[in-house]
């Protein structure tokens, strides 16, 4: 497995709002010019209008350092953070910006305060293991597609596996969570052994998931 590109590293910060100001002092106009410009966000809310925590306070395109911030969204019992790096450094990113929040702008939060989180983690990668092609039932279903396909439009036509989804029953829960997921990468050619998986995991250990599911694979192949 080789590693081509991380394109959403989210962390979700389970807390409720009105515990970062108990007494309602926080001006939150004031707040969001704040956090504008004190991590460069090149898009914010600006009408008052705009300001509503049940659908979402958005900010767009910052940075903290050298680390680039995608997006920065406020609930109101959640706090969203996306990056391109890792989940462990969004996560980071987010406890710093809450501690800064502390500091300058009179947060009543303590470090460890958010005691729930949850991720996505997205990533390209290749392999030239046929991921997909973990059930001899499934290939064979592919193999007739393809016979009846090419004799329907009389030109070779060749079906395969395409993606591969574990997720859990969402009826089960209130709030779903994603589904780990393998598929062909969308626009690259099957022969380019090119893949996009997400996952409700933090980044190291769906990139670890996805090196073993390899090595099984292989294993079952031989």
């Amino acid at each position: 497995m080789r590693l081509s590109a991380i394109s959403l590293s989210r962390v979700l910060g389970f807390v409720e709002i009105i515990d970062l100001s108990p007494r309602g002092r926080i001006f939150l106009p004031e707040l969001v010019s704040k956090i504008a410009q004190q991590f460069s966000f090149q898009k914010f809310p600006k009408p008052l209008d705009e300001l509503d925590e049940s659908k979402g306070i958005e900010f767009f395109e910052g940075k903290i350092g050298e680390k680039v911030i995608q997006k920065l969204a406020i609930f109101n019992t959640l706090l969203v953070l996306e990056t391109r790096s890792t989940t462990d450094d969004s996560k980071r990113i987010l406890e710093d910006m809450l501690e800064w929040g502390a500091q300058k702008c009179g947060l009543d939060y303590k470090p460890g305060m958010i005691t729930r989180f949850a991720y996505v983690s997205d990533l390209t990668f290749y392999s030239d293991v046929p991921l997909l092609s973990v059930s001899s039932a499934l290939a064979k279903v592919a193999a007739k597609t393809s016979e009846a396909l090419t004799d329907i439009w009389q030109e070779p036509v060749r079906y395969e596996p395409i993606n591969l989804i574990v997720g859990h029953d969402p009826t089960a829960r209130k709030y779903p969570i994603a589904p780990f997921s393998i598929a062909r990468r969308a626009e690259a050619r099957f022969s380019e052994n090119k893949y996009f998986s997400e996952a409700p995991l933090p980044t190291s250990l769906h990139i670890r998931l996805l090196e073993e599911f390899e090595k099984e694979v292989a294993a079952l192949l031989k």
